[in-house]
């Protein structure tokens, strides 16, 4: 286990998905954007696990340097043959999500993140076989 207590995130295990929730209202600047990152990853490692809901709910404001936490544990996850879903996107935070096409929305578009409307409907994607 980690050793360091999460500042960013609560999680929860429940039957072989981890649902990792952001507590910070605001993502930008390199140093939380860095801690957050190791968050996650420390986070998946301690569970071991390959299915990784992120929600997002209690986010309201994204800079770009966001992505690069999530792009981090979206590489991890599948290099082992994972994936990751995001949730709760809403607001600004859906906005920049959508526009920079960073995920999966209408149409067919090649985009990194796959996205859902909360964490159930993430939990049951990632149950699917």
């Amino acid at each position: 286990m980690s050793e360091r207590t999460p500042t960013y995130l609560t999680s929860s295990l429940e039957d072989g998905v981890l649902t990792l929730t952001i507590t910070q209202k605001q993502i930008e600047g390199e140093e939380i954007a860095q801690a957050l990152k190791q968050e996650l990853l420390a986070a998946v490692a301690d569970a071991r696990a390959t299915r990784v809901v992120l929600d997002m709910s209690r986010t309201r404001y994204v800079s770009s340097i966001a992505f690069w936490p999530l792009l981090a544990l979206n590489r991890q996850l599948k290099e082992q043959g994972g994936k990751l879903v995001l949730c709760g996107l809403t607001g600004a935070v859906l906005d920049v999500f959508t526009t920079t096409k960073m995920v999966i929305g209408s149409g067919p578009i090649d985009a990194p993140f796959a996205m859902a409307a909360d964490v159930p409907t993430a939990v049951s994607t990632l149950r699917q076989p």
